[in-house]
């Protein structure tokens, strides 16, 4: 009878629900203000991708993550864009954050997505170098800058003269 027990036991730990600790990301699209301030079009943390769009002021909802002593932010910016009246955005604006952002296990952490914490928008006065523009652009977010060659110094993008690029994309990353 005792391995009986012992089994039950163990049986209703695991099925149950899981009471143990969760760590969280949320991202949160911190332009606010007048004009059409612009739409977090796509992020990545750690593990973590953010492939919905985030209106100014909204946040994403809480995703899984891992604990970390700290890691690079990368966004995509969609000025001037409406995702209810427009499917792809005409203009893109990679940021990266200034600093690693960090989270302890059992934690949410918010990333407040803004010009104080990001470097990278050139309206605010903060165009990343070339090589770390092209990185984002060729190696976080390749296949939402496949047809186009981003400008860093300008956060302008100009058609990619390769027939073949995005062949491999499916629309996104």
């Amino acid at each position: 009878m005792r391995p009986l027990v012992l089994a039950l036991v163990l049986l209703t730990s695991v099925a149950g629900c899981d009471q143990g600790p969760h760590t969280a990301v949320v991202l949160t699209n911190g332009y606010l203000g007048t004009g059409a301030p612009p739409v977090v079009y796509r992020a990545y943390w750690q593990n973590v991708s953010f492939p919905t769009p985030i209106e100014p002021g909204q946040s994403s909802p809480p995703q899984p993550a891992e604990s970390t002593s700290g890691v690079t932010t990368y966004v995509v910016l969609a000025p001037g864009w409406d995702p209810e009246l427009q499917a792809v955005p005409t203009s893109l604006v990679v940021l990266q954050s200034r600093v690693p952002i960090a989270t302890s296990y059992n934690d949410l952490l918010t990333i407040t997505v803004n010009d104080t914490a990001f470097a990278g928008n050139c309206m605010g006065g903060t165009p990343l170098p070339q090589a770390q523009a092209d990185f984002i652009t060729q190696i976080v977010f390749p296949c939402d800058f496949a047809a186009y060659r981003y400008d860093a110094a300008t956060c302008t993008l100009t058609p990619n003269p390769n027939p073949d690029a995005g062949a491999a994309c499916d629309g996104g990353n």
